[in-house]
């Protein structure tokens, strides 16, 4: 007889959810008392193969497992069918004969993953300054998201670049030409991608900003202009009145020879020295009349000395 088989290294399987898979079983072995395979540590089917023309003896431990199970008779691989998330796990399979002291151990890991959906795409956040779009795309999906790489293709260019990773950034000015961005999402057994994104599209709002932008300094220098235009015409204004009331200020007004009303006229005889007067003429008076105002005002009164009267007088010789 022989020594213990040797197990050989763990096998990683994958499969697909509502698909099957299948555990390989390579073994020299002629003659087999029993196969019995396990997930984890609950037994799934035991196998008891004949050496005659009748069937194998099969039992299987779960009765929901029956329509599941099946094996291949040459050489007794199990065939797991309607895989779900849950099948994902631990299996193995110990082969017992007579030529073995110890079971023939054969271990297995699957997993089990979704096909996955369309990936979606949103944008982050987005700088438009001096005609440059500056902003991120990642990609993401909805469902099926176990195990997944992203990969991004952008085309457009010069030369056709990749990407690798679910964040791609962005740099696109008006300039360029139009670009397009497709990402890809694969998991162990299968791959799809996105819709494509167009950089034009993307940052739309470029231009308007630009435009805005311009609008914006032209309103605020109009609003300057109007707002020295408005100074400049106050400045004349205040300008022109004082000017008014400096020149007001160098000609005094002139008193009234005639009293206003309930005012006194008074009247004086005044000689003239300096001139002989006929006899015949030496009896007409000579009449002045003298305004006595009701209110002086100092800063625009005119001058006075000592030796003149505050009154006012006005002649007129006869």
């Amino acid at each position: 007889m022989k020594g213990p088989a040797a197990s050989g290294a763990q096998q990683e399987l994958v499969g697909a959810v509502g698909g099957s898979v299948i555990f390989p079983l390579t073994h020299s072995l002629d003659r087999i008392d029993s196969i019995i395979w396990f997930f984890e540590s609950t037994t799934l089917i035991t196998i008891q193969p004949t050496t005659t023309n009748k069937p194998d003896t099969v039992i299987v431990t779960k009765n929901h497992n029956k329509e599941r199970l099946d094996f291949l008779h040459r050489n007794y691989s199990l065939k797991l069918s309607k895989l779900s998330k849950n099948d994902s796990g631990a299996y193995s399979v110990q082969i017992h004969s007579p030529s073995l002291q110890e079971p023939f151990i054969q271990e297995y890991g699957l997993r089990v993953y979704e096909h996955l959906s369309k990936p979606k795409i949103t944008l982050g956040l987005k700088s438009n300054k001096n005609g440059t779009c500056v902003t991120n795309l990642t990609c993401f999906l909805e469902r099926g998201g176990e195990d997944v790489t992203y990969s991004w293709k952008t085309l457009g260019k010069t030369s056709n670049e990749s990407h690798n990773g679910s964040v791609l950034p962005i740099t696109w000015t008006l300039r360029e030409k139009d670009m397009t961005f497709i990402c890809m999402a694969r998991n162990p057994i299968s791959s799809n991608s996105s819709n494509t994104i167009f950089a034009q599209k993307l940052c739309e709002g470029i231009a308007g900003d630009l435009d805005s932008t311009m609008g914006l300094w032209i309103s605020l220098l109009l609003i300057v202009l109007i707002l020295v235009l408005i100074i400049l015409t106050m400045w004349k204004q205040t300008r022109k009145e004082s000017t008014e009331e400096k020149r007001m200020d160098t000609h005094p007004e002139i008193p009234n020879c005639y009293p206003p009303s309930g005012e006194t006229a008074q009247y004086d005889t005044i000689s003239n020295p300096n001139k002989t007067i006929p006899e015949e003429n030496s009896v007409n008076p000579l009449y002045c009349t003298v305004q006595i105002p009701q209110k002086m005002e100092k800063p625009h009164s005119l001058p006075t000395s000592p030796d003149t009267p505050k009154l006012f007088i006005y002649e007129k010789v006869i």
